[in-house]
């Protein structure tokens, strides 16, 4: 379904990250991907499933450009891009200081917004390309979130949408992935009565996998999905 594709992912090595690298790479992807701290992590996994590792630290916008013109000196050009590297915080509002904010800011919204200008230069130029950014139900739905991970999806979705119509005269479609509550990444931690509730309101009565997520991620960075653009798709169960 991917065969000669060149796809980069940030954020490669966390939960969600490997499970779209694995997916991608079972659909014949050529898989590149970065990571920032979990460089043993990281070089396991490409060994594993016969990819390349890039560190990146997305916070640093000089970082991000030598980066990705390193990847575009290597691999010669990028078909699809998926913004996948996020963090969040479990502080409440009243206890947030500025450097609280600004990593999420940085990382989530900022870190995002630059990779994928510098990522889209070669999509520009062949007049074709994917970017598949992930979301998250905490920026759609009212739930019990750290409020600066929630702005920052939500965020996404704006950002999703515009850059669609930015750049539908190069022939680059741009699609949101939505997650519920995923087994690990960043509901990891989610305490149990919160766990519960969101199960009980879910139709499917039970949170999702990261192999679903990277399914969904893979048939959108695919020509399958050529109909599908600008929109947020929710995988969440049914809230």
């Amino acid at each position: 379904m991917l065969s000669n594709k060149n796809i980069l992912i940030t954020g490669g090595s966390g939960q969600i990250g490997s499970a779209i690298c694995r997916v991608l790479k079972e659909n014949n992807a050529n898989v590149y991907f970065t990571y920032n701290r979990n460089k043993e992590k990281a070089e396991k996994l490409a060994a594993e499933i016969g990819c390349k590792a890039f560190e990146m630290n997305i916070e640093n916008v000089p970082q991000i450009k030598s980066c990705i013109d390193s990847i575009y000196a290597e691999i010669g050009t990028i078909d699809v891009l998926i913004n996948n590297a996020a963090v969040s915080q479990i502080l409440p509002l009243s206890m947030l200081d500025e450097e609280d904010v600004d990593k999420v800011l940085n990382v989530n919204l900022k870190g995002t917004l630059f990779v994928t200008k510098h990522a889209i230069k070669g999509m520009i130029r062949n007049k074709k390309g994917v970017v598949v950014n992930i979301g998250s139900i905490a920026g759609h739905r009212m739930l019990d979130v750290p409020v600066t991970y929630a702005m920052t999806k939500a965020a996404i979705s704006g950002f999703t949408i515009a850059l669609a119509s930015e750049l539908r005269k190069f022939n680059i479609r741009v699609n949101n992935v939505v997650p519920g509550m995923i087994e690990g990444g960043v509901s990891y931690g989610v305490p149990d009565d919160l766990r519960a509730d969101f199960i009980n309101h879910c139709a499917t009565g039970r949170v999702g996998t990261p192999k679903e997520v990277a399914d969904l991620v893979c048939f959108l960075a695919s020509d399958k999905s050529s109909y599908i653009n600008g929109q947020n798709i929710m995988i969440d169960g049914g809230i």
